[in-house]
């Protein structure tokens, strides 16, 4: 991913994670504690996240578009943000040693 393409993008996708996680607590559900198929409101809002960019690209489209475009591929633009986003560690119970992990001090935070 070229960085310097992408800086706008990421930051775009930073900072709405959180503006919309902000959003989802003003509602019902979001201050709700109701478990639904075993998951909590603060889990679900954050699996909808990774269905949204949920895609299958092959490699030569890939090569592409991380030349040609700038936007992060799918993953990253899930990733990327969701490891820098503290209420996803507490959702999750995210720990150090696990893959998506990221130390507090090393985390982006947007606003």
């Amino acid at each position: 991913i070229k960085g310097a393409m992408t800086v706008g993008e990421n930051t775009a996708d930073n900072g709405g994670i959180a503006i919309a996680y902000d959003a989802f607590k003003l509602t019902a559900q979001g201050q709700d504690t109701t478990k639904i198929d075993g998951f909590t409101p603060d889990q679900r809002f954050f699996l909808s996240i990774a269905r949204i960019w949920r895609v299958k690209t092959r490699d030569e489209f890939l090569r592409t578009y991380v030349n040609t475009n700038p936007h992060s591929p799918a993953m990253w633009r899930v990733n990327g943000p969701l490891m820098n986003f503290t209420p996803f560690y507490e959702a999750f119970n995210v720990q150090p040693g696990d893959k998506n992990y990221k130390p507090v001090e090393e985390r982006i935070r947007i606003w």
